[in-house]
């Protein structure tokens, strides 16, 4: 009797145990669109939420928020903090240890952000036609070019970002934004672009030269060395052209003035 008292008090002044009494973990919960998942983190001083946006299979596609202090509901996430727009994740592990807080279906600005983590998922879940987004954002690139061609870069830049606003991983788009973004002296908002179209085709020579320059234009010069140095192996059929800005880069660094 005497230490059912004790572990009573004991749990009083344990934050984890507080969280706990108020978590009903479900048990063999199967997943869909919709629902939101609550359970308290391990050390009881805040609560971890996510919101299954959608199901694919195996796999369930969450959009999680930040940690709060007070037990997540429906009605408080009108005022929660998205962490991840899109976080993949196997159905099953949600399957026990979550508590069901409710269903709530993925609003429209919800689903933008998966746009740009998985635009293919993003397409099929807003019932839209690939084919005519893709027609759409061509038009935009097409556009672009023809701004480009005349030296119309603010024009330029406006007709790639609408390209590139339809369809995320518009690669081309992204490179010649960031070329017109260059063009105009904006080598910040270039690398931005770059550095994006890299991560989606890291393969991309253009893009990777032009980092490094927008980088040797910014006086990161460690930086903009390391890129030249590593095109030369990378794409030998251009090693001549990353070598020629190795040398501006080093010139650079000795005379603090860029070639």
């Amino acid at each position: 009797m005497l230490k059912s008292i004790s572990n009573f008090f004991a749990s009083l002044g344990n934050p984890h145990a507080r969280a706990a009494g108020k978590f009903r973990p479900c048990q063999q919960l199967v997943v869909k669109a919709g629902d939101v998942l609550v359970q308290p983190q391990p050390d009881g001083q805040a609560w971890t939420t996510l919101k299954v946006i959608a199901v694919d299979g195996a796999t369930a596609h969450c959009l999680t928020y930040e940690p709060v202090q007070r037990k997540p509901t429906l009605e408080s996430l009108a005022q929660a903090v998205v962490r991840m727009a899109h976080t993949p994740r196997a159905a099953a592990s949600l399957a026990d240890g979550w508590e069901l807080a409710g269903n709530l279906p993925a609003s429209a600005r919800e689903l933008q952000g998966l746009k740009y983590m998985d635009f293919e998922l993003y397409v099929r879940l807003t019932g839209q036609d690939v084919d005519a987004i893709m027609r759409k954002a061509d038009e935009h690139f097409a556009r672009a070019g023809v701004h480009a061609a005349e030296g119309r870069s603010i024009e330029a830049i406006n007709e790639y970002s609408k390209a590139i606003e339809l369809y995320p991983a518009y690669t081309d788009a992204l490179d010649k934004r960031a070329f017109a973004f260059m063009e105009l002296g904006l080598h910040e908002k270039a690398l931005r672009d770059l550095e994006e179209s890299l991560y989606i085709n890291p393969e991309g020579m253009s893009a990777f030269f032009c980092k490094g320059e927008c980088l040797m234009k910014l006086g990161h010069l460690d930086e903009a060395e390391a890129i030249f140095i590593e095109g030369q192996e990378r794409f030998p059929d251009h090693a001549t052209q990353f070598n020629e800005f190795l040398k501006r880069t080093r010139a650079f660094a000795l005379t603090g003035r860029p070639a």
